[in-house]
């Protein structure tokens, strides 16, 4: 059984609180300072660079390099216009269930058309019913000329005093380019020009949170410590080694670090993949501010050596009591999380026919191998 994982989308819920997005007061207090600051130049013009590049990726069904490109774009244009559907309906063309989901859920509370509203609610219904843990991931292609590009029209901006125009062109870049050196300052320069501090900060709380690992987090590590501003840590290990290891949305080395990250308080969510046991383990952790928080993958490893009879192994979901998984047969080494209580588990053994059938309660310990035979 071939197994595949994709990284993870970012919260999209109402921010502050919000119940009615739709409201202009709400809409005020909850759009963050890129959409609402006053420009020089019309946004459509500050993107229009990114448009022709834009829809040759679509046309040629580039995926990869299509849906940065209209993040950009819904960065500079807002999240209820139609750049904004066309990136949902991206994600959906990509596979990507869960990224389109939120994608829809964005524009369904942003735009102010009561029918791509219902239309939009609808698509995210249907596609959480049919959400699938094991598609295949897409990793999005930074595009970096298309970023710089970005980032040298921002310092134009900046030297003219431009400061809502520099902004965008920053923020743009960010979303073609998250990892480019050298842009998380010009945004924090510009930042600090507008006099927004705190979203200053809560720009830099975010990135920490989605980007944990790398050397834009150092830089942003020490930025919010200079302003005082209280972090968190986050212990991250696994009883058997990830081939692939993602941190909310960010792959990480197979191998966890060696200490503890210094984080951003927030929730986050982790895979420890390794296609060899056919097996994708999902971790959860929140951390708060000044406190430490720990996500660790507990798994181990189940052997199948049921031989004369031929059979297969079904074994109950740790985190769902009575729900068994059948193991399958394409291999005959499987990764099974192990109960965070340490309670056993119940397994059934078959035979091919049908004929022999056998219950056990088994124990699986972090890192175990477990050899099952008749």
């Amino acid at each position: 059984m071939a197994v595949h994982v994709r990284a993870y989308a970012d919260r999209t819920s109402t921010p502050n609180g919000c119940l009615d997005a739709k409201t202009a007061a709400c809409t005020a207090k909850a759009a963050p300072l890129v959409q609402t600051v006053a420009t020089k130049q019309p946004r459509a013009q500050l993107s229009e660079f990114l448009v022709a590049a834009a829809q040759r990726a679509v046309k040629a069904r580039d995926w990869a390099k299509a849906i940065p490109l209209y993040q950009a774009l819904v960065v500079a244009r807002g999240p209820g216009g139609p750049e904004a559907k066309q990136l949902a309906m991206l994600w959906t063309l990509a596979g990507q269930n869960e990224r389109a989901a939120e994608a829809w859920s964005g524009y369904a509370g942003a735009t102010a058309d009561p029918e791509e509203q219902t239309a939009a609610r609808a698509e995210v219904t249907r596609l959480g019913s049919v959400s699938d843990p094991f598609a295949d991931k897409l990793v999005l292609a930074e595009q970096t000329a298309d970023a710089k590009q970005a980032f040298a029209l921002g310092r134009a901006a900046f030297a003219a005093r431009q400061y809502g125009d520099a902004l965008v062109y920053f923020h743009l870049g960010y979303a073609l380019a998250p990892e480019l050196p050298g842009f998380l300052r010009e945004l924090g320069s510009t930042y600090d020009k507008l006099g927004a501090a705190e979203p200053k900060r809560e720009f830099y709380r975010r990135y920490l949170v989605q980007r944990p690992i790398g050397g834009n987090a150092d830089l942003v590590r020490a930025e919010l410590a200079r302003d005082n501003d209280v972090l968190g840590t986050l212990e991250v290990a696994s009883s058997l080694p990830c081939s692939e290891l993602w941190i909310n949305r960010q792959r990480l080395t197979g191998k966890p670090p060696d200490k503890a990250i210094v984080v951003a308080p927030g929730n986050y969510k982790g895979l420890c993949f390794n296609p060899r046991y056919e097996m994708a383990l999902f971790e959860y952790a929140t951390v708060e501010p000044g406190k430490p928080a720990a996500m660790t993958f507990r798994w181990g490893i189940v052997e199948n050596r049921l031989e004369h009879p031929l059979g297969r192994i079904a074994l109950e979901n740790p985190k769902a009591p009575g729900v068994m998984i059948d193991l399958g047969i394409t291999s005959t080494e499987v990764g099974v999380a192990a109960p965070a209580d340490g309670r056993k588990l119940k397994m059934i053994l078959k035979d091919d026919s049908g004929v022999r059938t056998e219950a056990r309660m088994v124990q699986i310990e972090p890192g175990q191998r477990l050899v099952v035979k008749w």
